[in-house]
């Protein structure tokens, strides 16, 4: 190498020398060499919350009693005494079927009670004097027996001819027409009791220690802006082995007839309250492969954290697992932020919230 050339690689190296000491030390850095800078995030702080423990279900209105009104004997029928949809009491006589010929025949037994019980007379009499045997007055007497036993069966069949509602509530639609001849197998109407009414529903076996006989619920209806009150008053004696579920059964006032058998309910009974919730937004809650995390604020980075969540309400969830009073998790950047990326929290919602109240 030439004097010459030795001199020109001498003053290069000595230039790149002085430039790389004179060049600033940078911080950590991105992979575009820039250095990284921390995102500015909204942060909520973790506290505890009184959580009311509900179960929501769905179930179906039903009429507090229901029977389909049937004649017990058959017959001609003479008149209805009702009007469909109508209201009546207890005892009240709804129908009549033709029982003119079971009168005639009572009639007649009473003819024939009569003499027999003149012949019993005038047989102890006789008896008195030895005209007769002990055994023919006892004839005279079974005699006198048996037509008071052909009495009261006639008596029953004369008041079936007569059809009582058995208990108060409210009709539904006539089925049959006066003068159609009827049978046991015909329905005449059906009457339902609908004040109280109850209410059916299904709920999960794992909320069997937590559903109690005199608890109280809400539900709504279809077709009513209302919430109605029930109160528990009969679980089901077994777990339906295909749905996993037992029956619950609740009774509701219902004096404005409001409600219908039949409706649809949707149902919310609180079983308790936990003082010590842990609830955080539903948007801070990231749904991953193995489970659900969020972003914890930790020594200015956003940490990872993986949680186990229970309730869900309207705007926030319940975490089980995971988090700790006093931390803080990001609520806003959720979608650009890594494990581990500096971040700068620059506003708490919790905060903005106490103020706007």
């Amino acid at each position: 190498m030439t004097p010459r050339l030795i001199i020109l690689a001498g003053l290069i190296l000595i230039s790149f020398s002085c430039k790389k000491e004179n060049t600033p030390q940078q911080g950590p850095s991105t992979s575009s060499g820039q250095p990284q800078r921390a995102m500015p995030v909204d942060g909520y702080i973790v506290d505890y919350q009184p959580l009311e423990k509900k179960i929501n279900a769905t179930g179906n209105i039903i009429a507090f009693e229901s029977v389909e009104i049937r004649p017990e004997r058959s017959g001609k029928l003479l008149s209805l005494n009702f009007q469909e949809s109508s209201y009546v009491k207890q005892g009240q006589l709804l129908a009549q079927i033709d029982d003119s010929e079971l009168v005639a025949q009572r009639n007649r037994l009473d003819i024939n009670l009569e003499l027999a019980e003149k012949e019993v007379a005038r047989g102890k009499e006789l008896l008195g004097i030895e005209g007769i045997s002990k055994e023919e007055l006892d004839r005279l007497e079974n005699a006198v027996k048996d037509i008071k036993a052909q009495q009261s069966i006639l008596d029953v069949q004369i008041e079936k001819s007569k059809i009582f509602a058995p208990f108060s509530g409210v009709l539904g639609l006539r089925q049959l027409s006066q003068g159609a001849y009827v049978t046991p197998t015909n329905v005449l109407v059906e009457l339902q009791q609908i004040n109280p009414i109850k209410l059916e529903f299904d709920v999960p076996e794992r909320f069997l220690s937590q559903v109690n006989v005199g608890q109280q619920l809400d539900f709504t209806v279809v077709g009513s802006p209302d919430t109605f009150v029930a109160q528990v008053y009969a679980l089901g004696s077994e777990i339906s082995p295909t749905t996993r579920t037992f029956k619950v059964r609740a009774r509701s006032q219902n004096q404005r007839s409001l409600l219908k058998p039949g409706q649809f309910a949707k149902i919310t009974l609180v079983t308790g309250i936990d003082n010590e919730a842990i609830l955080v937004p539903t948007d801070a809650v990231i749904p991953v492969l193995d489970g659900k995390q969020v972003y914890v604020a930790r020594n200015g980075r956003a940490i990872a954290t993986s949680v186990v969540t229970d309730d869900r309400q309207e705007s926030e969830v319940q975490v089980t697992q995971g988090l700790q009073k006093g931390d803080t998790i990001l609520m806003s950047g959720l979608l650009s932020i890594s494990d581990g990326a500096l971040i700068n929290v620059t506003s708490l919602i919790n905060e903005q919230k106490a103020v706007e109240q």
